[in-house]
Parts: C-alpha cells; structure tokens; sequence
C-alpha cells in the first residue's frame, strides 16, 4: 500500500494549485469521480448573478424576438472575449431602444440572457460529466498500477516478468503524468461557463431600465 499512496500523492499533486471556485454548494470529495480542487456545483443558478426578472421558462423565449439568434451566437462563441461580449450586447440593446418600448426591450434582453444562461448551464454540464469520466479513467489507471507493483512484489527482482512489468509500470505512470496535466486544464472549463455566465449577465443588467 506504500506504492499505492505514493501514485495517488503523485497523481493529485498537480490539482493542488487549482484556484477553488467562486459558488458555494457541494463540497468538494464527496463524489469519489470529481477530482478537482474546485468546489463541485452541478448546475448554476441564475438567481446568484442575475438582478433581472426571473428567467425560468423563459429558455427560449429569444426565439421569438427578431435579431436575437444572431446575438446569442455571438455571445456563446468561445473565442470572444469580454469586449466583444459586451460589444454585441450594447448593439442589441441600441437596437432594441430604437425600435421599441422600455418593457418591450428588457423582455427582450430579459430573453437573451435566459437562452445564454441556459446554454452555458449546459456546456458547462458537459464539462463536468467529461470531468467525472476522466477522473473514472484515473482512478482505473492508478488500480491497474497498484495492481502491477502488487505482483512484482511477489516476484525475484531478476525474474523476466519482474523487468516487464517495471516497463509497464513505467509506462502506465508515464500516462497518468500526461492525463493529470491535461485534467488541471478540465478543471478550469466549469469555472470559465460560470466567469462567462457572471459577464454575460452583469453586461446585459446595466442594459435593462
């Protein structure tokens, strides 16, 4: 079990550096599949970020209104940055204002927010499902190892299988190395949904009389 503790030091030293996210809810460690430093909240809600009229049910009302889609794609692209985000809101806003009444255009932002929320709620659920399958993959990947260094413990050190399987014991740390880079990188994804989400909706608030 020496080996053992000594793989998973190894394999969760990397996340100890994570930054732990900003939304309180379930604690981090209670799933065994969600590895990451930052807390875990399964879904976000809109009431922590939004000061606007309840969204619930209204995911698709942009459908509805004329030059949202345009917008919300806009929005929802990942190579945007904040600028831009806030760039295409105020064009649609000025849009709005030129054309309609006061109410009619915080409906109408009001919507554009609920379909943006609601996509990024789940992109970002996406991204924690992904999360959970790969950290189901490490923790087979560490039994595995722990299974291989529990045989070469039963075998003389200069038995055939012993070299072949310290070659493969070598070669299985090698990929847990590479997976525990790229999942610090995973463990972002949820944050920047939720970064995303908090720009989104504080851009499209100012917006709203």
């Amino acid at each position: 079990m020496r080996h053992r503790s000594a793989v998973l030091a190894v394999a969760l030293l990397t996340l100890a550096s994570a930054p732990a996210a900003s939304v309180p809810a379930e604690a981090a460690g209670s799933d065994p599949d969600w590895p990451c430093v930052q807390i875990l909240v399964p879904t976000l809600s809109s009431g922590q970020i939004w000061p606007g009229d309840p969204i619930e049910g209204k995911e698709g009302d942009w459908r509805d209104i004329p030059g949202t889609e345009p917008v919300l794609k806009q929005l929802l692209d990942r190579r945007l940055d904040p600028e831009q985000e806030q760039a295409a809101i105020n064009r649609f806003a000025d849009q709005l204002e030129a054309n309609g009444a006061a109410a009619d255009r915080n409906a109408a932002l009001t919507a554009l927010f609920a379909g943006a929320f609601d996509a990024l709620n789940q992109e970002r659920g996406q991204a924690i499902s992904a999360i959970k399958r790969y950290a189901h993959q490490q923790r087979v990947l560490l039994d595995s190892i722990d299974a291989a260094l529990t045989r070469l413990q039963a075998l003389p050190a200069d038995a055939p299988e012993a070299t072949a399987l310290r070659e493969e014991i070598a070669w299985r740390r090698r990929i847990l190395d590479e997976r525990r880079r790229n999942q610090t990188a995973l463990c972002e994804q949820p944050v920047q949904f939720e970064q995303k989400a908090g720009r989104i909706a504080r851009d499209i608030a100012a917006r709203l009389d």
